[in-house]
């Protein structure tokens, strides 16, 4: 009976954990428990997704142009079909949208002017063109070496957590991170 309880009990707290995933993730990667993250912490966190490496092809350590496109490319394209169709560039519920979690007022994500041929999908080499006309990349690349190490891609995609410039991710901000990192958000690869 002891043994069958165990099994119940853990079986229970890993369904819980998992239910629990993006809370979880903000109490686990707040080191000093302050309700916020700073910028090492979120790189912690975030360097244990393993999303840099998954993106570095070629395993140099750093990240072209053409591997951060790739990456970006890789997330929208959620039934990994090779192309981008419409609903996937537009998933905005999730926060995953071409005009979500990268956007800003400033870029234009026109998917029929990414649709360079018309063909009614973007294919990662229109992507890629689209992607680099946001300048994302350069934004990124604070060393202008043409490369990015995984702490400018960390320290990147912590700015744009940290929406008011603050240097620390707190609320609202947090609630952003646990839907992105969270199953089918933006960061679930």
């Amino acid at each position: 009976m002891t043994m069958k309880f165990t099994k119940l009990t853990g079986a229970t707290a890993i369904v819980a954990a998992l239910m629990a995933g993006p809370a979880l993730a903000q109490d686990m990667w707040d080191a000093n428990s302050d309700g916020a993250l700073g910028a090492e912490e979120f790189a912690t966190g975030f360097a244990d997704r393993g999303i840099f490496s998954s993106w570095d092809q070629d395993s140099d350590g750093l990240l072209s142009d053409t591997e951060f496109s790739d990456g970006v490319y890789g997330t929208y394209d959620a039934d990994v079909s090779g192309d981008l169709d419409e609903t996937e560039y537009g998933m905005i519920d999730e926060g995953r949208s071409a005009s979500g979690y990268w956007g800003n007022d400033e870029v234009g994500y026109d998917y029929q002017a990414w649709d360079v041929d018309g063909d009614g999908v973007i294919l990662s080499n229109e992507f890629a063109d689209g992607w680099g006309e946001t300048g994302m990349f350069g934004e990124f690349d604070v060393d202008t070496d043409g490369a990015l190490s995984e702490d400018e891609f960390s320290n990147g995609v912590f700015g744009q957590y940290d929406e008011d410039g603050t240097g620390i991710i707190e609320e609202p901000e947090l609630t952003d991170i646990g839907d992105d990192m969270g199953d089918e958000g933006f960061w679930d690869v």
